[in-house]
């Protein structure tokens, strides 16, 4: 069915099952009640049948006492009011036919009154129909009361099935609701926790597209569109993360430029001096004078090598990396910044390696470096310490510079927030830092006091760990 690959067309289906269970519901119980209505009138007839002859059997004793005519027309009124309520009673299931046994004795009991009637105008009645009209009476009043019983029983009865069916209605309501809303929520929530669950390992940096999870037209938008999301995301990042490189690459070339002056002015040097000696001195000398360019060059072509590696636009791939040699290269592309700074202090095990993907995290280093570098200052120290722990490396660069005021802290890893004066700075280094570290399933923190400098703590779990999580 086309119409329910739509969260709208369950949704509506779900309410449009609580609503007809609702009228249902509603309609039952009204019918209920029109039911326990008519129970309650018939209760009523009978009941009030049952007092008319109770009230006939009291006129009936006060006139036998008291010899007055009132109160035997009033006992014969009773009787004809109660065999015009019997003809109107509902006929009650109990199979004994007491109903037509009243009728007969009623009649019997309105003749013995009659009867009394005519004795009265001419003489006092006979012992024996005295004693008739209390044994019919008797007769007469235990039958009403039987029937009376009767109809109340039926009336408790019905009340009883009344409870039980509005109480089964209910809860047959609530287990219908209870399923469809559980169908309804199992279609809608858990293709949503599952993009959750997928936008958390996206967060990660373990994919960067989500799988269709299901097939509702809403959901499959809602993938599509963050799917778009994550790749003009991704795009974004990659464009940031490359503005950044060329930012650090920019303030890194006049230092490698004069970086590179030092070998070559010494290549140089050697040249000459091979040049114009070349007939005067000995294999020995011009052999040492080789070296040392050799050397030079040497030299010259791990600087390039290291700006080009660094410069160069990769693919994302993580791997065991020594740690001390990733330190080295990027301390050779800031040596000519570090000159007169202050000292970088190393505390590095030597076998120490790191599951990394050696470009970026080279530019975590770097962008770290140079921000205590930075605020250090020229008489400052530096301190770049690494350790195992946990389920993977922990990196730190503390400095001893004026630290980060608590009012900044909160914003540091903002895109475009800088602490550095206008044009110093463009606020894209620890945005770029912290967005790494995220890409490798790591975390950064920050630990500064006003004057009492600054530490960067940089938490890189090993992949293995980092897959058992997820």
């Amino acid at each position: 069915m086309t119409w329910l690959q739509s969260l709208h067309a369950k949704i509506l289906l779900g309410y449009g099952i609580v609503g007809l269970l609702f009228v249902v519901l509603v309609a039952g119980a009204v019918l209920h009640f029109h039911g326990l209505e008519e129970q309650i009138a018939d209760q009523q007839r009978f009941t009030a049948f049952y007092d008319s002859i109770r009230h006939a059997r009291r006129m009936e004793k006060n006139f036998l006492l008291y010899r007055k005519k009132a109160d035997l027309s009033e006992a014969i009124a009773k009787a004809d009011n109660a065999a015009a309520l019997l003809n109107e009673l509902p006929v009650l299931p109990t199979g004994d036919n007491a109903q037509q046994q009243e009728i007969e004795i009623l009649q019997h009991y309105r003749e013995l009154l009659a009867e009394l009637a005519a004795a009265d105008r001419r003489a006092r009645p006979s012992p024996e129909t005295v004693e008739a009209l209390i044994e019919v009476g008797t007769d007469l009043l235990n039958l009403g009361e039987k029937l009376d019983a009767r109809a109340r029983t039926k009336l408790d009865a019905a009340i009883a099935t009344h409870h039980r069916d509005l109480l089964l209605a209910v809860v047959a309501a609530l287990v219908f609701a209870v399923v469809a809303g559980t169908l309804v929520t199992r279609s809608v929530a858990r293709p949503l926790r599952r993009i959750e669950s997928s936008l958390r390992r996206v967060a990660t940096g373990e994919t960067g597209r989500l799988d269709r999870f299901s097939g509702d037209r809403e959901v499959e938008s809602l993938t599509e569109a963050i799917n778009r999301m994550l790749s003009e995301l991704e795009s974004r990042q990659k464009n940031v993360a490359r503005s950044s490189r060329l930012v650090a690459l920019g303030t890194m070339l006049s230092g490698v430029a004069h970086e590179l002056n030092n070998p070559l002015s010494n290549i140089s040097t050697s040249c000459q001096i091979l040049l114009e000696e070349i007939g005067e001195i000995d294999a020995a000398e011009a052999r040492e004078l080789l070296g040392l360019i050799d050397g030079q060059v040497l030299r010259a072509q791990r600087i390039v090598d290291a700006l080009l590696d660094f410069a160069r636009d990769r693919q994302f791939e993580r791997r065991d990396e020594p740690l001390r040699p990733l330190v080295d290269e990027v301390l050779l592309l800031l040596r000519n910044e570090l000159a007169s700074d202050p000292r970088i202090e190393l505390r590095i095990p030597p076998a120490l390696a790191i599951d990394v993907d050696r470009q970026r995290f080279q530019q975590v280093l770097l962008n770290l470096l140079k921000n205590a570098v930075d605020a250090a200052g020229a008489d400052g120290r530096v301190i770049l310490a690494a350790r195992p722990e946990g389920d993977g490396v922990t990196v730190t660069v503390e400095d001893d510079g004026p630290g980060i005021s608590a009012s900044a802290l909160p914003r540091i890893f903002d895109p475009f927030y800088s602490t550095k004066p206008v044009g110093a700075g463009t606020g894209l280094g620890l945005f770029v830092v912290h967005e790494i570290v995220t890409q490798h399933g790591g975390s950064v923190s920050v630990d500064s006091e006003t004057d009492a400098g600054c530490r960067f703590r940089v938490h890189i779990p090993a992949r293995e760990a980092q897959q058992g999580k997820a």
